[in-house]
């Protein structure tokens, strides 16, 4: 982990003069301040599967930042981009509760009244003081060999054995970052909402990609990816088996970025960048300082 004092100042600056309005504007800027301080406090000299299932990833990108790199286009931050985030994490929540009424929810749990952490399936109450006082940490995801860190919504375990869960909520936004073809078929009126949703008919390719990168670390073979619609609370359930040639161009990714850290060079550009404000590179954090060597 490391101290990234620059990107708390970043986020300081941005919400100093902000006076919009007598609520919204005072809990947005307490907001963005609090994520700046979480993320300043982040791991960065570790690959993210959530980061690298991406279609957007970017290798040198990422040695800019496990080579604590400056952010020259910091990410401003907004209380929609700050909503969408607390929706995810209260999703997770939501689900991960209901698992646990089922006894069928594995992974680590921290007990709230004397902060015991340990591993065990859908616990009634704390295994040092017996306090019912639980909570689930989710599933800690790591790899020495590719340097991945991460935490999995879940680990399933019935008859049928461990399965991976991963739980996703799907909007339009979703659809139109991670399916545009899917999606032109909303925007021309070629589908309604409904439509759009029956035409899920497996995960997206990133999040299939993500679950698989989290099958690999954790040495289970099966997931079941949770999907809620957003315009209509619709939930479907997809199992997926681990396939390792969805992760393949992502680990040699990896191993491209620990040789050029290894020979303290900057990797290549990807073909897909080709130019600073293409799509590839739009919303990358470090295309300034990227496109000026």
């Amino acid at each position: 982990m490391t101290d990234n004092p620059w990107y708390l100042k970043n986020y300081k600056e941005q919400f100093s003069a902000k006076d919009n309005n007598r609520l919204i504007s005072k809990v947005e800027a307490a907001l963005a301040l609090e994520q700046a301080e979480r993320n300043s406090h982040r791991d960065t000299k570790h690959f993210h599967s959530s980061e690298m299932a991406k279609d957007d990833w970017c290798p040198r990108s990422t040695w800019y930042k496990i080579t604590d790199t400056e952010e020259s286009d910091p990410q401003s931050m907004n209380l929609k981009r700050m909503n969408i985030f607390a929706e995810g994490h209260n999703i997770h929540d939501k689900w991960q509760r209901w698992m646990h009424k089922t006894g069928n929810l594995y992974g680590k749990w921290k007990c709230k009244a004397c902060s015991y952490e340990w591993e065990d399936k859908s616990p009634d109450s704390c295994a040092l003081c017996s306090s019912p006082d639980i909570k689930y940490k989710e599933v800690s995801v790591y790899s020495e060999r590719y340097r991945i860190v991460g935490h999995a919504d879940g680990v399933w375990e019935d008859s049928k054995g461990k399965a991976v869960v991963e739980i996703k909520s799907v909007g339009l936004g979703t659809i139109r970052w991670d399916a545009p073809k899917l999606y032109e078929g909303y925007e021309n009126g070629d589908l309604n909402l409904d439509g759009l949703w029956k035409q899920i008919k497996r995960p997206l390719t990133t999040h299939r990609r993500q679950v698989n990168l989290y099958m690999m670390c954790l040495g289970i073979h099966d997931a079941i990816v949770i999907y809620e619609w957003k315009p209509s609370q619709d939930v479907k359930e997809f199992h997926i088996k681990y396939d390792p040639e969805l992760t393949a161009g992502i680990l040699q990714g990896i191993d491209e970025v620990i040789d050029a850290i290894e020979d303290d060079i900057v990797p290549a550009r990807p073909v897909k960048a080709t130019y600073k404000s293409c799509n590839f590179c739009r919303f990358c954090t470090y295309k300034s300082t990227c496109w000026s060597k």
